[in-house]
């Protein structure tokens, strides 16, 4: 079987965490004897075709390439809101796509999307053929549903799809709610097993980090939606000398962020590590005490995941699928969006209780290793439906 999975972000290069999840589920399905075709935008100084651990990955350009501002950066989202360049090439971004898709796709059985707007791309690829679609719904891409035009634009999209996944109950709930609800299937991302309990003072030794610091970790884009800002007033109420916040990735809001670290006298408390690569995220896990993430909105945080998988619990936000991944009070603690007062209540908690702190870290990847969430069990669960898929076409054809 080919596919062609259709995606707004790629990894452009070793390590990179943009669109991390969609390699690794890549690289299952092809290690399960998939013959897959990726295809995504492109960025300059970066190839625009390769093959990556067996994919054939296939970028495409929209605008002079070192003017192409809608995807990486600070993500689609983020780039449309704050760049007017970024909103003028959306159209120029969706013809060019489908251009490829319609190229790049020419051999495939069928085409695999990910994100709703990729389901247009696939449709438009589409005319004339009779390949089936599947479409993976991923979280933040249901945010357009949250307004009246974006609502109708989704329910118009998901529409064009002959399967849908979605990656937890709550999205699938809200799929339910434009009517495909009836083709809709929860199949959850996996984690790698990269992510395993190490040695922590050894970490913190490779990465040069304090010993008998207590790190609450984040790991994301520094975006708007990640609600950093709230984590800094929260981390301010703290009143924990050994408390150390270190914050992995980089973004658009950075330096509003170091301003607000300035201003709220946290410089000795909070560490801005960067941009890093997916291949040493396992590194700063293991160098954690706990994993914090105190976002606004989310689909179902793979970071949830990865830390569980590394024996640390986590403190976060109840949005989005987050509540699926973390029991509350048994692998960590879930607080309100929005709420400095709650998060400092909910770090302070287990900052100060190093055994109830570990025994959460114990359980949560107990639990994980119990609902066996693996990116192979996801790409099994993916290959079904591409052959009901399959199996569907052959019996219109005939």
């Amino acid at each position: 079987m080919h596919v062609c999975i259709l995606t707004t972000g790629f990894p452009r290069f070793q390590g990179d965490l943009f669109g991390a999840f969609v390699l690794e589920m890549a690289r299952a399905l092809v290690a399960g004897g998939t013959q897959v075709t990726v295809v995504a935008p492109h960025e300059k100084g970066i190839a625009r075709v390769e093959t990556v651990d067996g994919i054939e990955v296939r970028r495409f350009r929209y605008f002079l390439p070192g003017l192409q501002a809608v995807a990486y950066g600070g993500g689609i989202p983020t780039n449309l809101r704050s760049s007017w360049l970024a909103r003028l090439q959306v159209p120029l971004f969706l013809l060019a796509f489908a251009c490829a898709a319609r190229r790049w796709g020419r051999t495939c059985d069928l085409y695999h999307c990910q994100w709703t707007i990729t389901a247009a791309v696939a449709w438009l690829a589409n005319r004339g053929h009779r390949r089936p679609i599947l479409l993976s719904v991923r979280g933040s891409d249901m945010m357009l549903s949250d307004h009246s035009i974006g609502r109708h634009m989704n329910r118009w999209l998901v529409s064009r799809a002959d399967t849908i996944t979605a990656v937890s109950e709550q999205i699938a709930g809200r799929l339910a709610e434009h009517g495909v609800g009836a083709k809709t299937h929860v199949v959850a991302n996996g984690v790698s097993d990269r992510f395993l309990p190490k040695d922590r003072l050894a970490s913190r030794h490779e990465l040069q980090l304090p010993a008998e610091a207590i790190i609450c970790l984040f790991v994301g884009m520094l975006v708007p939606v990640k609600g950093l800002d709230v984590l800094l007033q929260a981390v301010s109420q703290i009143d924990n000398e050994r408390l150390l916040l270190v914050l992995v990735g980089d973004g658009p809001e950075r330096a509003a962020l170091e301003h607000c670290v300035e201003h709220l006298g946290l410089s000795e408390r909070v560490k801005f590590v960067g941009a890093c690569s997916s291949d040493d995220v396992p590194k700063w896990m293991a160098a954690s005490d706990l994993l914090v993430l105190s976002s606004l909105s989310e689909g179902r945080p793979n970071v949830v995941l990865e830390a569980h998988a590394s024996g640390r619990a986590t403190v976060a936000t109840d949005v989005g699928g987050t509540g699926e991944l973390i029991e509350h009070e048994q692998t960590g603690l879930l607080v309100p969006p929005s709420d400095p007062v709650a998060l400092a209540e909910a770090l302070r908690a287990l900052i100060d209780d190093d055994n109830r702190r570990d025994r959460m870290g114990k359980q949560a990847r107990q639990r994980l290793l119990e609902k066996g969430l693996t990116w192979q069990g996801t790409a099994t669960a993916i290959r079904t439906l591409y052959e009901q898929l399959m199996e569907r076409r052959a019996c219109v054809a005939s």
